[in-house]
């Protein structure tokens, strides 16, 4: 099938659901004992914080609570999507704790991610696209110009600049002041706002709460020392942010815009070694999530196979070194529209 034209969400699924055993629908409980494991790790690098003073066992400790953290944002990942426990009202506490120990408020994660990223991904509506060339050039443009070029990865920006590991913590930042600004306005550097309802802001600001709760927790867990704090909290964080990011800059930002949001051609999967697909929930099937993000991601790798038999020409898996060599050499904008012609109506 040629890739010059876009195609809906609905048309892949019919092509790739019949390959899929039922089984891959089903919840994935068992996700649950992974949340047990990464808190009891958490836990425990909380007991070494007082335990150990020394700068390097600090920093390992740093190191293992923030993977610890990146592994329960996938989690809480597939958990918004329905895809490990079904009933909205049962998920909702440990949503809550998962994001929050992330520092996400999950009302505006499921804002954002579930109700229109999922949607309208690479698409002018999509909240987490890069900003389109133009946007430069209206008003706030010398600001998101100088946001992209501080902390996006481009042939602008320097490679070894931390920011652009760091980026989870702005994305978080900006969005959370775009919640608050009345009406339909917003920071110059949020690319889309949703339109959120007073109570969903009541609840969002119900869950910063939680997540202010959750750093005085941990500053009395690692013995009410705020060195000891900095270290299992904010550098915990940035680790869990460069962890993140390497995944999340390559799912959407090697891909133009397009009129609406195409799967395949608005998406990429990354190969990485065996053992991460393992540690983070086969997160490197990115195109595989959208067309099926309730499914356990276990089965991920079959979904692969399936799209590569029947749209070789569409589906973009390309190795995790090679998107980043390409991420590093790009703009600072997306490119609009991508030259692809209006073939289908996505209704």
């Amino acid at each position: 099938m040629a890739s010059d034209h876009l195609l809906t969400h609905a048309q892949y699924v019919a092509v790739v659901r019949p390959h899929l055993p039922r089984k891959a629908f089903a919840p994935s409980l068992g996700k649950l004992w992974q949340v047990a494991l990464h808190i009891l790790v958490i836990g425990l690098c909380f007991w070494g914080m007082r335990a150990f003073h020394h700068i390097a066992a600090r920093l390992v400790l740093s190191v293992v609570i923030g993977h610890s953290l990146t592994c329960l944002v996938f989690i809480a990942h597939d958990l918004s999507h329905g895809g490990i426990i079904r009933r909205a009202r049962l998920r909702y506490p440990l949503e809550v704790l998962l994001w929050g120990m992330n520092l996400f408020p999950a009302t505006m994660w499921r804002k954002l991610h579930n109700e229109n990223h999922h949607t309208h991904a690479n698409t002018v509506k999509d909240p987490d696209r890069f900003f389109r060339q133009s946007e430069f050039d209206a008003p706030g443009g010398r600001w998101r110009r100088w946001f992209a070029r501080w902390s996006m990865p481009s042939r602008h920006t320097s490679r070894w600049n931390p920011a652009v590991n760091l980026h989870m913590t702005f994305y978080i930042l900006r969005h959370l002041a775009a919640v608050f600004y009345p009406d339909d306005r917003r920071p110059a550097i949020v690319t889309y706002k949703p339109r959120y309802r007073p109570a969903e802001r009541r609840r969002i600001a119900f869950e910063v709460a939680c997540i202010a709760a959750w750093q005085f927790l941990i500053y009395l867990a690692v013995g009410q020392s705020v060195t000891a704090w900095i270290w299992a909290g904010p550098i915990a964080l940035a680790f869990n942010s460069t962890f993140a990011m390497s995944y999340i800059w390559t799912n959407h930002y090697l891909q133009g815009l397009h009129e609406w949001h195409d799967p395949l051609l608005g998406s990429t999967s990354i190969e990485v070694p065996r053992i991460f697909d393992r540690l983070h929930s086969n997160f490197s099937y990115h195109t595989e999530h959208h067309l099926f993000p309730a499914m356990n991601s276990k089965y991920y790798p079959l979904v692969c196979e399936v799209l590569l038999k029947e749209f070789p020409d569409r589906y973009n898996r390309v190795p995790v070194h090679q998107a980043w060599k390409q991420l590093a050499n790009g703009e600072l904008y997306v490119a609009e529209d991508n030259g692809l012609p209006s073939l289908n109506s996505p209704g």
